[in-house]
Order: structure tokens, then C-alpha cells, then sequence
């Protein structure tokens, strides 16, 4: 392979509606350059970039494939980036290395959600694109009514770069229209000029026109030149479609059909002729970023990109990031699943490693000039489910293989949650999960059973009541004999367990009295009324009763415990409910929608706030009400809306709802009681 450097290197990160077709154009890409010796297909479980099983499975991408190709002295780095909503880190991922965007639309008058996404996800991260419409042999395609579409509701505005030669079946070839050339192709891929067809002329110069006034418009001296001549030449037209791409005012169309080989060459040259180089410090001590962590035969694989200096094999590279050095043993360029060895990376160039020590997913690798590269800005959890195995004796299997995968997939969220007595898995959505769990299963060995999460809620109590609590066992053999009088009350939000001792004279002598109190607490730990902590209440010992011979810490232990159920009960049990603030992001179209969803899940909206054709809500929502949010929103948006949360305060529950859980949980305890 020939050796690269940064201006000569392309990286590139296909982006697009789920199905369009991006999985299929890397694999013509590699093909037509040479890189893969036949044309494989995600639908026949052969593409280059879709190798994970799961991936095979459900035919669609899942992780960020990484391959890259040779065409015209150029490298193009392709990073095939997941369609489906649930696997946005993986497209964050390959937003970072990349320095350039691949949008593939499907050949319809009608935008798809994913397309739109693509759009917003390259406007917020300022990165140039150029739209591919693929599939344009099926029947019923359409080029220029999905032109029309996207010219429509996307800005910046598409518009051709590229006209397609026959439609449908007939589709055999393009119009270039900044060489003004057309070429046809054959089924090996391979493309030969031919003559523009006399009855595309009008069009042509149509769309010629339009190229070149999107051209003048990104740069003053050309503008200029356009008003004062009428026209540009093939360089100035050029160089200012460039300068436009760069700076996002312009997104050229070109046409395609991968599984046919069409187009794809004339791809790769506009690519190669108008997408950015890499922004690198050559000449500054080495530094990489890892963008992407995955596996494979080898163990944990660790995809980078360097951002300076040139990384060697075998190199000994401090982690900026989180301390500790690591060794790059091996280095070399993925291509799917296989491993090109390398000597050399050089700045803006993008390869792995394997089996490093501590560096994870945002890790920053290299010298300390400058610091570690900005952390990766990765989607927050939106959907969880508790887990526990089917096999008796595997938790320890499942957390090692969950902090594994975790540790692949920084928007996999492990935690066990001590209130609850759960491990929950948390990501982006249930599909996200699910192949979650059939890694666990096919990686780790471990069978899972799922359940929605218990939601952490609190108790407490809103009025004041006084209770006996009486262990007293005589009968037979050394007794049992304990008993206290509380009193049982609220404090103010926040203060927590308030204890106090008021007895007077010795009906409970001093060395039993911690006992009562150690009973109170250890009860309010494990829940009183409901089966979750309690707070915020104040607990006095009033008066009590003790045996010289049968009292005990245990028995005085017991009738605390005793105390504290039976005050609480009487006191006015509430629940307090966890609160999330929730910043939900819509299209502008859906907001009515959303808040009235919102309004209907108990929630309080604070604001709203435009952005770009879309309206960021932000909201306080009881957590219980969001366990599902994630499955409504995509329904309501048709999966453009996406939501972070974060938690907020405890409030007090609405009284029926609590009633409800008080009693449930009281009715299994007096099961539980009367089976013993």
C-alpha cells in the first residue's frame, strides 16, 4: 500500500436513513478500487463493513465499519456509520474522525426521517457533505423528485453535481456536470466516456447553470468574475464549489447505484477532488484520539485517529486521558474484520490497535503538548431494563461481560442500584438493548431475563402518631422482652432521620436504648411501609418496659422495628417520587404533541427554545413516567425527536398512586409474615 499523508488522505463517514443503501456503497467503494476481490452484500450476510454476527442477523449495521480505499492517488477512509435511531454513539463516533459526510438518500419524492437527521447531525457538528442518491435502477426511482425533496426542507439546499443517464432499469450512467462529461457503465464497475445524450442537452445546461451559481456565491473574486463574464471556467467553478462545501453552504448531488457498480468511481473522485483533507499538526510530537472501541478474534480493538506527529509500531504512549502509558505493539488500517499491518500512521490517517490495557472509548494517546483531544460528546441513556441471569449462580458472569461491553460501548450504561436490589442496563433505545443481551449471550456465555425497572421512590410520613412496639416471648427457656413507645413525625425536606430520647427515669435502661434506635434505622433503611427507604422523619423514644433476666439488644432491636412500622402506618405514609429534568428535542411540527404527552405523564414544562426547525422542551417529569419515553417519542416523531435526562428532586406522590404500591407491598409482607 502506498504511503499516505494527510493532504492526499480522505475521511469520510456515510450517513443515512436505515436500509438506504450505505453498507452496500462501502462495499462497491472497496470493490471498485481494488480493495476486495468480489462485491459482497449486507443483505447476503457478505458485506466487508457488517461482519458481527448480530449485524449479520438482523441485516442492518449495528457498530461503525471501518475500511478505506485507494482511487487516484488519494486514501478515502470509509466509516459506514448505523442508519437505526438506537446506535446514534456509533454514528457520533464516526462524526469525530471524520472529516467529511457521505449523506445516502433512497431514490424517492419522499424524505425519509433518517435523511433529515443526517442533514441536522452534519449542520450541528459544521461538517461538508455530499448527497448520494442511491438505488436510482429500482423501479419507481426518482432522482429528481428526491432532489426536489431535499431542496425542499433541507438547507443548505442540494443541487446536482451529477445527472443520471436513463432512470430505472435503464439507469446506465451520469452527466458530470462540473467536466461536462458522461460516462456509462459496465457491469464490472468500470466506466467509459461517451457523448452527452442530445436529449439531456436543455437539462444539462439547466443544471450546469445552477453549479456555477452556487460556485460564484462562495467566494467574492469569483461572484464577481460571474456578474462581469456570465460564467467560470472548470477550475474557478471548482474551487469555489469547494470553498462551498468546506464552509457548508453547498451540498452537491451525485448519482448512484452501488449493487450495480454505477456511479461509484465518480463517487470516489468527487470525494478525492472536493471533500476536506484532514486538519493535522505534522510536525508536532505524536498524539491520537480513540474514536471507536470494538471486538474481535484478537480481543478489545481500539480505533484511532492521529491528530499529529506520525505513531509508529511498537510505540510506548502515555494515556492523556486517564493516566498510565500503554504500548502499541501492533498498529494497521482495518478493512472490516481484517488487519492491514502497519509500520506508520501519520497525522489525519485512521487505524487500530489491540489489546490496550486501559484506553477507552474519548481517550486521548500521546505526547502532553496541548493536552488530550475534547471527549467524545455521546448520547445520554434513554431506555433501561433490569436484568438478572436465567442461571442460578452466573451474576458474577454477567457483570464482567456487562463492564466488558460496556467498555466497547460508552453509551451502554451498567449500574446496580442499591435502593432496588437491580441491575440495570441502560442505552438508547430497546433495540440497542436486545442486541446487548445476544452479545452477553454469544460473547459471554450468560442468558439474561429482563424486567422495567423498580423506580427508587422514598418514604416518608406528612402527619405525627405514637406506637408500642412489643417482642415479648416468655414461654419456655431463656425469654425474649422488649418493649417501646415512640413517637413518629415529619421533618422538613431534606434533613433526614432526626432520633431523640426522651425518656425519663429507667424504663428502658441506657445500654438498650441505641438498640431501639438501631431497630428504627435498620427498618427505615430496608423501607417501612412500601419497601423503600425512609426519610426525612424524626423518631422520639418516649417510654418502654424491660425484664431483668429476659431483655436483650436483640429483643429491644426487634420492638424498634416493630415501633416504626406500625407508627408510620399510622402517621400518614406518602411516597416521595424521583424527578428527572428532561430536555426532549422535536421538529417544530410535533411540539403540541409533546406537550401534551408531557402534561398527560404528570410533567411540568419550564420552556421551550428554537433551534433550526426544531424546539428543545425542557421539562420536570416524574421518573416513573419516562421509563417508556424513549419507544412514545420515536412513535411521535417518527424517530426524529431525541431526550436527555437528568435527575432532579424527590416530590411527594399524588396519594392514589402511592395508596396503590403502599398496599401491595403491605399485603406481601403480611404473606411473607404469616409464612413463617
Amino acid at each position: 500500500m502506498a504511503d499516505y499523508t494527510a493532504e492526499k488522505i480522505r475521511n469520510v463517514v456515510l450517513l443515512g436513513h436505515s436500509h438506504d443503501g450505505k453498507t452496500m456503497l462501502a462495499e462497491a467503494m472497496l470493490f471498485a478500487s481494488g480493495a476486495v476481490a468480489r462485491l459482497g452484500s449486507p443483505d447476503q450476510s457478505t458485506a466487508t463493513t457488517d461482519f458481527e454476527p448480530e449485524e449479520q442477523k438482523r441485516k442492518i449495521s449495528i457498530n461503525l465499519g471501518m475500511a478505506f480505499a485507494e482511487h487516484n492517488g488519494h486514501k478515502i477512509n470509509i466509516l459506514d456509520a448505523p442508519g437505526f435511531f438506537d446506535f446514534a454513539g456509533q454514528v457520533a463516533s464516526g462524526l469525530r474522525a471524520a472529516e467529511g459526510a457521505v449523506v445516502v438518500v433512497g431514490p424517492s419524492q419522499q424524505l425519509a426521517v433518517g435523511t433529515e437527521i443526517a442533514w441536522e447531525q452534519c449542520n450541528r457538528t459544521n461538517k461538508p457533505r455530499i448527497v448520494v442518491v442511491n438505488k436510482l435502477d429500482k423501479e419507481n426511482s426518482d432522482f429528481y423528485g428526491a432532489v426536489a425533496a431535499m431542496r425542499e426542507a433541507l438547507s443548505p439546499r442540494p443541487f446536482p453535481l451529477h445527472l443520471p443517464i436513463g432512470a430505472e432499469q435503464e439507469f446506465r450512467g451520469i452527466v458530470d456536470l462540473l467536466h461536462l462529461k458522461a460516462y456509462v457503465t459496465a457491469p464490472d464497475g468500470k466506466g467509459s466516456e461517451v457523448p452527452i445524450p442530445d436529449d439531456m442537452q436543455k437539462r444539462v445546461e439547466e443544471y450546469r447553470g445552477q453549479l456555477i451559481e452556487a460556485a460564484a456565491e462562495s467566494d467574492d473574486s469569483l461572484l464577481e468574475k460571474y456578474l462581469d463574464a456570465g460564467t467560470l471556467d472548470d477550475d474557478e467553478i471548482q474551487r469555489g464549489l469547494r470553498q462551498g462545501i468546506f464552509d457548508g453552504k453547498v451540498a452537491p448531488v451525485v448519482c448512484c447505484s452501488a449493487s450495480k457498480l454505477l456511479g461509484v468511481r465518480t463517487l470516489m473522485s468527487t470525494i478525492a477532488e472536493l471533500m476536506p483533507p484532514p486538519e493535522v499538526e505534522p510536525d508536532k510530537p505524536v498524539k491520537a484520539f480513540v474514536f471507536s472501541t470494538g471486538g474481535d478474534q484478537f480481543g478489545r480493538v481500539s480505533y484511532f485517529k492521529v491528530v499529529a506527529g506520525t505513531l509508529k509500531a511498537d510505540a510506548h504512549l502515555p494515556n492523556l486521558s486517564r493516566g498510565g502509558e500503554e504500548r502499541l505493539a501492533t498498529i494497521f488500517f482495518p478493512r472490516g474484520k481484517e488487519h492491514v499491518a502497519a509500520t506508520e500512521v501519520h497525522a489525519g490517517d485512521i487505524a487500530a490497535a489491540t489489546k490496550l490495557a486501559h484506553t477507552l472509548t474519548g481517550d486521548t494517546l500521546g505526547m502532553k503538548d496541548g493536552g488530550p483531544v475534547p471527549a467524545l460528546d455521546l448520547p445520554g441513556p434513554a431506555y433501561s431494563l433490569a436484568i438478572t441471569p436465567k442461571a442460578r449462580g452466573d451474576e458474577e458472569k454477567i457483570s464482567s461481560g456487562l463492564a466488558r461491553l460496556s467498555e466497547e460501548d460508552p453509551t451502554l450504561h451498567v449500574e446496580r442500584i442499591e435502593e432496588t436490589k437491580q441491575l440495570v442496563i441502560a442505552g438508547l433505545g430497546d433495540v440497542h438493548l436486545d442486541v446487548t443481551l445476544e452479545k452477553l449471550k454469544r460473547k459471554y456465555g450468560v442468558e439474561a431475563t429482563t424486567a422495567v425497572p423498580r423506580v427508587p421512590y422514598r418514604e416518608t410520613v406528612h402527619g405525627s402518631a405514637r406506637a408500642e412496639g412489643r417482642h415479648v416471648k416468655q414461654s419456655g427457656g431463656h425469654g425474649q422482652y422488649g418493649i417501646c413507645v415512640i413517637e413518629v413525625a415529619p421533618t422538613a425536606r431534606g434533613e433526614g432521620f432526626v432520633w431523640e430520647d426522651k425518656i425519663f427515669g429507667g424504663s428502658i435502661p441506657q445500654n438498650f436504648r441505641p438498640s431501639v434506635q438501631k431497630g428504627i434505622v435498620d427498618s427505615m433503611a430496608k423501607g417501612v411501609v412500601a419497601g423503600y427507604p425512609m426519610v426525612d422523619v424524626k423518631v422520639t423514644l418516649l417510654d418502654g418496659k424491660y425484664h431483668t433476666v429476659d431483655s436483650s439488644d436483640m429483643a429491644f432491636q426487634i420492638a424498634g422495628s416493630m415501633a416504626i412500622r406500625k407508627g408510620a402506618l399510622e402517621a400518614g405514609p406518602v411516597l416521595l417520587e424521583p424527578l428527572v429534568e428532561a430536555t426532549i428535542h422535536v421538529p417544530e411540527r410535533n411540539l403540541g404533541d409533546i406537550m401534551s404527552d408531557i402534561n398527560g405523564r404528570r410533567g411540568k414544562i419550564l420552556g421551550t427554545e428554537p433551534t433550526d426547525g426544531y424546539q428543545d422542551v425542557k421539562a420536570i417529569v416524574p421518573e416513573s413516567e419516562m421509563l417508556r419515553f424513549a419507544l412514545d417519542l420515536r412513535s411521535i416523531t417518527q424517530g426524529r425527536g431525541s431526550f436527555a435526562q437528568k435527575f432532579s428532586h424527590y416530590e411527594e406522590m399524588p396519594a392514589h398512586l402511592a395508596k396503590g404500591i403502599i398496599e401491595e407491598f403491605q399485603k406481601q409482607h403480611e404473606a411473607a409474615a404469616s409464612a413463617h
